[in-house]
């Protein structure tokens, strides 16, 4: 098809500048964490080791906050520092081997919540700086970036060798006015997004305060720590460049034992409620949170004592749905039908666990006086022997940890792998007692009375706890250790008869 030229005016830009910088600060990003993400990536794979994020009083009351990040990475030369505020200007433009991809990370995590960023790298004693100002734009409405200049070096960078700074000025879309307020959520949130990064030795800070690793799958908090369900689930999937990449699904299922009765307050600082069950890893750095991949299965209450991580690799962006901002994910037809068919069961199976080990834990209280009791008529009993036993694996997360202080018998429920009614454990002359939640005494006998609400009825259970306990506590004050087994094998007969006596 031929094509007639209608005049010899000047050609039309493809693009408008100062609107899309307009526009492009209305990219979304979830909070100001997440736009400050987009300088950490880049620090990152410049190969930095170290990351600092200061936020500093401005002088402008509009304005109070200024925010500054800088590294110690490569730095950039003139032509990459023109680049870097370039939209789209990357020289890693669609590279699949690590955070960044499109180029459009630094000037849209910038001007997502500031009207001016300066960029500031050094290398060799020479320092180079390059701006874009939303206002400077809208005045003189040009089409390019202002020409790098070489700068004396401001007091605010630190004394490496090379690096880079990224300062945001006159942040009017900050939803907070002050610093201390901004730092605290950056730490969670940051310590969050990089907890593989940091675990793995990077160095983040924000305002001089080291970033701490939280893992979103809460494994090591409060001196206890979630538990893996089941295997880590692998899919390999077609990256579309002739190979396969995986996606890897981890679950676990927090200690609702432990946790259960702390305060409300406690349990959102912990990050157990009000928290998405679901992190989403891109890279190893979390790029979405949410509820994702579980079917046609709600979120309820209980699906607060679960988490999922589940981790992929840029070549299956398109899988999930990236952006050019990596706001999150939208997840394919096909990947949702291939991932939701497994975790969708999963979900509604912790679900279920937790429910049970929420009734579990309210019939422990007549468990606690039973405690107290026993512990009352202590002195007055021999003593208890001094050893320390191996505790079982599956009796570790039922029993709470030893205290300078420790009351001399603690009774737990679990559910144990066999069909002994109960278990023992000495532990430094403290008697632990774990009922077996699936023995019909405990299930049947037990639980019931525990569970009512009659005052009667909890009392009969407290008195049926004491009963097994002085048995528990005879076992191990009348045998020596070479008869242990022995006795053991008469209690596992006895539970045997037990359960078929209540089932027949």
């Amino acid at each position: 098809m031929n094509s007639i030229a209608l005049d010899k005016a000047a050609p039309t830009p493809l693009v408008d500048a100062a609107n899309f910088v307009l526009a492009t600060r209305d990219s979304g990003y979830r909070s100001p964490a997440y736009a400050v993400a987009e300088f950490v990536d880049n620090s990152i794979q410049a190969g930095a080791s170290s990351v600092s994020v200061h936020l500093l009083s401005s002088d402008d009351s509009r304005y109070p906050i200024e925010v500054l990040i800088t590294d110690d990475g490569s730095g950039m030369d003139a032509k990459g520092l023109t680049a870097a505020l370039a939209f789209g200007g990357s020289s890693r433009f669609d590279d699949r081997s690590s955070l960044g991809r499109y180029g459009m990370g630094l000037p849209n995590g910038a001007l997502s919540f500031g009207r001016r960023v300066e960029v500031y790298t050094w290398r060799r004693g020479r320092t180079l700086m390059a701006r874009l100002d939303v206002d400077e734009l809208l005045r003189t409405r040009r089409r390019t970036l202002p020409p790098v200049e070489y700068v004396r070096r401001p007091a605010f960078i630190p004394k490496t060798t090379r690096g880079t700074a990224v300062l945001v000025r006159r942040c009017d879309r900050l939803p907070y006015r002050r610093a201390s307020a901004l730092a605290s959520k950056l730490h969670d949130e940051l310590g969050r997004i990089y907890h593989r990064f940091l675990e793995a030795g990077l160095g983040l800070s924000v305002n001089g305060a080291m970033v701490e690793a939280v893992d979103p799958l809460l494994r090591g908090r409060r001196g206890t720590k979630a538990r893996r369900f089941g295997d880590e689930l692998v899919y390999e999937l077609d990256n579309g460049a002739g190979a396969s990449s995986q996606v890897r699904v981890v679950f676990t299922e927090l200690p609702v034992e432990r946790w259960h009765d702390l305060t409300s307050a406690e349990k959102k600082k912990l990050g157990i409620t009000a928290a998405p069950p679901v992190s989403v890893m891109r890279a190893s750095r979390e790029i979405d949170r949410g509820w994702f991949f579980m079917g046609a299965k709600r979120r309820e209450n209980y699906d607060d004592w679960w988490r999922c991580e589940i981790s992929f690799e840029p070549a299956v962006d398109e899988l999930f749905g990236i952006t050019h901002a990596k706001l999150g994910i939208s997840p394919r037809p096909e990947l949702l039908e291939l991932l939701e068919r497994d975790l969708e069961p999963i979900a509604r199976a912790l679900n279920s666990r937790v429910r049970r080990r929420f009734e579990l834990a309210k019939a422990t209280r007549p468990l606690s006086e039973a405690e107290r009791q026993a512990a009352r008529a202590h002195p007055s009993l021999p003593p208890l022997p001094r050893g320390t036993e191996r505790i079982p694996t599956e009796l570790r997360h039922a029993l709470k940890a030893q205290t300078a202080h420790q009351i001399p018998y603690q009774i737990a429920v679990a559910e144990l792998t066999t069909t002994a009614a109960f278990e023992i454990v000495m532990r430094a002359g403290q008697l632990a007692l774990v009922f077996n939640a699936d023995h019909p005494l405990y299930r049947d006998l037990y639980g019931p009375l525990a569970s009512s609400d009659s005052p009667q009825d909890q009392d009969v259970a407290k008195r049926v706890a004491l009963a097994i306990l002085a048995a528990a506590r005879a076992e191990v004050t009348a045998t020596r250790r070479g008869q242990r087994d022995e006795v053991r094998r008469f209690r596992q007969a006895w539970a045997d008869v037990l359960a078929t006596f209540f089932i027949a």
